[in-house]
């Protein structure tokens, strides 16, 4: 376990199968309202938010798209006389940028914050793998009952560093013996066989 207060000796580089992108925190700026982290568990060591200018690309990309669909779905530029494909593509434009603004990811040594929601990393008596959407995501919960319902892997693993801590916590919930882990959450995760107890993980909820 890392120092709560360092993050120091940092945990070796984890498996990752959701993104290949190398991300980083950002140095340059510091973070735009963040949610308020832990008390007492130590610091913040890494954290992802949208940029300003990707939050303005999302906003415009977005309704790009809509209206080549309604240019290709109409054969032309006839819709351009029509109030609804600009009004759609307004409140679409407006809800993306809305929406990036919510997105909030940060980790310290022995804690993961997803939105206003966090766990205790090293302290995990449930974890299960799930869809969402178009995303694939780990519902996790800690031993005082925190839950966070749908944790991003392609987000988290798209800044090694942050998915470093986050999954050092995690072998060693598993490793404790007191979390409740479902096999296909092991086969996503990769955790190694050796760490979980004979008996461990045998739920047949969801696979």
């Amino acid at each position: 376990m890392p120092d709560p207060q360092t993050g120091e000796p940092r945990p070796p580089s984890a498996p990752r199968r959701e993104s290949s992108a190398f991300e980083t925190t950002p140095t340059d700026r510091v973070p735009r309202k963040p949610p308020p982290a832990p008390q007492d568990l130590g610091p913040t060591l890494e954290w992802s938010q949208f940029a300003p200018k990707h939050r303005m690309q999302a906003a415009v990309g977005m309704p790009a798209i809509l209206l080549a669909f309604f240019t290709v779905t109409t054969g032309g530029f006839d819709w351009v006389d029509d109030w609804f494909p600009w009004i759609w593509t307004g409140l679409t434009g407006a809800f993306m940028y809305w929406r990036t603004g919510q997105e909030w990811m940060a980790v310290g040594a022995v804690w993961v914050q997803e939105g206003p929601k966090w766990v205790n990393t090293y302290e995990l008596v449930r974890i299960r793998f799930s869809v969402d959407g178009l995303r694939r995501v780990l519902r996790l919960q800690d031993a005082s009952g925190r839950e966070i319902h749908s944790f991003s892997l392609r987000n988290v693993q798209s800044n090694p560093l942050m998915w470093d801590l986050v999954y050092n916590g995690i072998l060693h919930s598993v490793a404790s013996g007191n979390c409740d882990i479902s096999r296909k959450a092991r086969k996503v995760l990769q955790i190694p066989p050796s760490l979980v107890r004979e008996g461990e993980g045998q739920t047949s909820e969801p696979r």
